[in-house]
């Protein structure tokens, strides 16, 4: 099974895929830094830069297609645009795409599509724009579209990060097999965090901004966190730590594809805006026997 990775930043959403048994097919990022670090660990995949220049007939045909548009204009934490604002309207290049490769594969390809983002997006306008989210995948063919709010810290790494992930199905064999739900969060393992007493807390703010024990707060694209206990001189956390809050491996963003050794400032960044490769594995494993199974049909 393939899958294909829109505003794929550093592969984030890819590693978790490949570790439950998927192939990258195709990655589109504009980011020059990340594609940097992309071609780095994926050699021998496509890769197409700025999304709005891309053509989804002119893409690979893959099983699912993944992305996590920019959030900025959806963040509780930002100016709230919504999906008018610039940044958070490049959803609908996704869609776009998505509609041109099943015009391009009269309807086979993608089977099914996830979408990632902060939980803001199911807030803003109201609720609004994520009525329009649901509304742009069924224009473009869904006929099945299950979401759930995912937190990292329960997949096996000490942060806690929200986010919501919307999958929407194509295939309507598929989706009359969907079990009830098709995430099943009853069967996600309980992992306590709460190893000890470490306080984790933004190197910006300090321990005012509600500091965390046991569990990192939510990695952003500035701010380090920092950790301090009775045992341990407070310190920055390095980027291969903030890596492995993302479940990702040490020195996943240190090294671009022609040896040069990224700046601490690229490598925080890209953790901030990466997704947990645990919870996109968990994913994969749900969605990878649904489309195994019509397959054997």
């Amino acid at each position: 099974m393939k899958f294909g990775s829109l505003f794929a930043g550093v592969g984030g959403f890819d590693l978790g895929l490949e570790a439950a048994g998927w192939e990258c097919g195709f990655q589109v990022e504009w980011d020059p830094h990340c594609q940097q670090v992309l071609a780095h660990h994926w050699p021998d995949v496509p890769r197409w830069g700025d999304v709005q220049q891309v053509n989804g007939a002119d893409l690979p045909p893959v099983d699912v297609i993944t992305f996590g548009s920019p959030c900025q204009d959806l963040s509780v934490a930002g100016k709230r645009a919504g999906l008018e604002g610039n940044r958070s309207g490049l959803f609908f290049e996704a869609t776009r795409i998505i509609k041109e490769m099943r015009d391009a594969t009269d309807g086979v390809f993608p089977r099914v599509a996830v979408w990632e983002n902060v939980p803001g997006s199911l807030s803003s306008k109201k609720g609004a724009d994520f009525g329009v989210v649901l509304d742009a995948l069924a224009d473009v063919g869904a006929v099945a579209i299950e979401w759930a709010v995912l937190d990292a810290r329960w997949f096996g790494v000490p942060q806690r990060r929200r986010r919501v992930f919307v999958v929407a199905v194509f295939n309507p064999v598929i989706a009359e097999r969907c079990p009830d739900p098709l995430l099943p969060l009853g069967e996600i393992a309980h992992r306590d965090c709460d190893a000890d007493q470490t306080v984790a807390f933004y190197r910006t703010h300090g321990r005012q901004d509600q500091p965390q024990v046991g569990v990192a707060p939510p990695l952003k694209v500035v701010s380090p966190v920092c950790i301090a206990s009775s045992s341990t001189v407070p310190r920055i956390l390095t980027p291969s730590e903030h890596e492995r809050l993302m479940g990702w491996p040490d020195d996943h963003t240190r090294w671009t594809d022609d040896g040069r050794e990224q700046a601490d400032s690229h490598r925080y960044r890209q953790c901030g805006n990466g997704v947990a490769s645990p919870v996109a594995a968990w994913i994969g494993s749900q969605l990878l026997p649904l489309l195994e199974a019509n397959d054997e049909q």
